[in-house]
């Protein structure tokens, strides 16, 4: 059996891993290339400056705005109806030389002082609906910097918000080992986690996503505990304080609420049937009252005057623009709905989706990755089954129903989003990428329900494989040839031209390096991308490694 010193050692190459596929993609993306970058960099700002929270009425910073014209923009930002003149990567890279050496020369002129002062035109700070605790963290680096230019704040914060999130890897270890239990599994459900695309894509960017992670993996851990160990007060009390601070993170921590409840009611449940259930009834009570009195006291106060200033809960703009529409009402909508295109919106905004551009792979992709997803749905229904019609002593059902509650619930917010959003203005949507907050739980599903059709033999490995192609294939493809001006639409769509990339990649890596800060130059670029693709194979050979380690495992049991 391979020694824990060994298994720390793999773990921490992908941790690593994960640090430098995140440097990647903080460096490749262009600058407001992340969803909602420009509105989280303003938030920022703000506090920064010593004017405290922006408010409804808060406009972005006039560095912003005069960044917003100077730098070509992903295509969604152009769809907006931001003042002109707007720039898109497409229309950017058909500008003469010279004048895009003035936009260039632009960018690197604006003022970092410019950021203590309100926009001149009207371009609202939407990003106020956010909680505030990633900020309040955030706000300190960001001041640090206050004399760096625009481009090196922006790419430094990205840096930042990569390596907090990559805590999320140790954790995702002891989530997946706590649940799965072998050590190979977890190693090979952690290298999966790593070469995820579209969760780098998320968590490169300047925004609370990357905290949300975090806080969220380690609220996992707790609940885990709390069904292992359901007497113990600290994993309550942890559990807790983990949702408290995932609320002051991101709204849709509320979903959380529920499944702890639900928690609560399956340990009473299963209690039923065993001595003393009376006495372990009143403590499981007691123990989640608790936890839920610790979240009331870290974000109760916040969430009220939320409610009391907008009429929502949650604080998010289209919930709070039909606030006044009744319960029953949303309700009446349900069947208004296009749930087929809520669903599909989703599902493709979580695959895969290159940033804020909205770049999209080839529907067989989709096709492929969605097969696996169906099949891990039927098998966990089926897996449960099994194991609740021949009880096992080491039987995984309880931590199987804590990750199922949280994931759950976490689709019917979803569900509820697209109601809003369609009650508001007529669209069946949502986005996708909130998900991967619940990244962690999600591949443990995914893994323990296609057991329940295949060997495991090889199934980490073929999952990580396709993973890895679809990762570099995104980028190749898609990605770098659009930021670069080997690609553009082609109507509503970007075609892919991985040919075209890798046949011009002396020219890819010094326009990559156009509009980044000086520091972050070809050379810079070439190398991150080496470690990128170094660290993409080597998760991979990490999976295989964890794959014998896992037959070896059975092997001894």
């Amino acid at each position: 059996m391979r020694s824990p010193l060994t298994t720390k050692r793999l773990l921490l190459f992908l941790w690593v891993a994960f640090v430098m596929r995140g440097l990647w993609y903080s460096a490749a993306m262009p600058v407001w290339e992340g969803y909602d970058e420009p509105y989280h960099f303003a938030y920022l700002q703000q506090l920064a400056a010593g004017k405290g929270l922006p408010v409804g009425a808060a406009v972005v910073s006039l560095e912003v705005q005069h960044s917003l014209h100077l730098l070509p923009l992903a295509w969604e930002l152009h769809l907006q109806h931001l003042p002109p003149p707007l720039i898109t990567y497409d229309s950017f890279w058909r500008l003469p030389a010279t004048d895009r050496e003035l936009l260039i020369l632009g960018v690197r002129r604006l003022s970092p002082g410019e950021g203590n002062e309100p926009a001149t035109e009207w371009i609202p700070n939407y990003e106020f609906q956010q909680m505030p605790l990633y900020y309040w963290l955030f706000w300190i680096p960001m001041r640090l910097m206050g004399r760096a230019s625009l481009l090196t704040r922006v790419i430094a914060l990205r840096i930042l918000s990569v390596l907090l999130a990559s805590a999320a890897v140790p954790l995702a270890y002891k989530v997946v080992r706590q649940v799965l239990g072998e050590e190979g599994k977890a190693l090979g459900a952690t290298a999966l986690l790593v070469l995820l695309p579209e969760l780098m894509v998320d968590l490169a960017r300047v925004g609370n996503e990357s905290l949300a992670l975090v806080l969220m993996t380690i609220a996992l851990v707790y609940a885990l505990k709390t069904v292992e160990q359901p007497k113990r007060w600290s994993a309550w009390i942890a559990l807790g304080l983990a949702l408290g601070l995932g609320l002051l993170t991101k709204a849709y921590f509320l979903v959380t609420l529920p499944a702890l409840v639900l928690i609560a009611l399956y340990l009473i449940w299963t209690s039923l049937s065993t001595h003393g259930w009376k006495r372990q009834t009143i403590g499981v009570t007691l123990r989640s009252c608790a936890a839920v009195g610790i979240i009331l006291a870290v974000a109760g106060r916040w969430y009220w005057h939320v409610h009391l200033v907008t009429g929502s809960w949650s604080g998010q703009i289209d919930d709070v623009a039909v606030h006044s529409v009744s319960f029953a009402q949303k309700l009446a909508a349900i069947p208004q709905v296009n749930w087929k295109s809520g669903a599909i919106s989703v599902l493709l905004s979580h695959i895969w989706f290159g940033g804020w551009s909205f770049l999209r792979l080839p529907l067989a992709w989709y096709l492929l990755t969605a097969v696996p997803i169906a099949v891990a749905v039927a098998g966990v229904v089926v897996g449960w089954m099994r194991e609740r019609a021949a009880p096992k002593s080491d039987s995984k059902l309880p931590q199987i129903f804590v990750l199922g509650a949280f994931y759950v619930c976490f689709w019917v917010g979803l569900a509820y989003h697209v109601l809003i959003i369609f009650v508001n203005t007529g669209v069946s949507a949502s986005t996708g990428w909130y998900l991967y907050c619940l990244v962690v739980a999600e591949l443990v599903l995914l893994v323990w329900g296609l057991e329940a059709f295949f060997q495991t033999k090889f199934l980490l490995l073929a999952l990580c494989l396709e993973v890895a192609v679809m990762d570099l294939y995104g980028m190749h493809a898609l990605m770098l040839p659009y930021y670069v001006g080997l690609s553009a639409h082609m109507g509503k769509q970007v075609p892919t031209a991985l040919a075209s990339t890798l046949s011009h990649l002396p020219t890819v890596f010094p326009r990559l390096a156009i509009n980044k800060p000086d520091w972050l130059s070809t050379p810079v670029l070439v190398t991150l991308w080496f470690l990128y693709l170094a660290a993409t194979l080597g998760s991979l050979v990490i999976c295989a490694i964890s794959n014998g380690l896992s037959r070896s495992e059975n092997r001894i049991g």
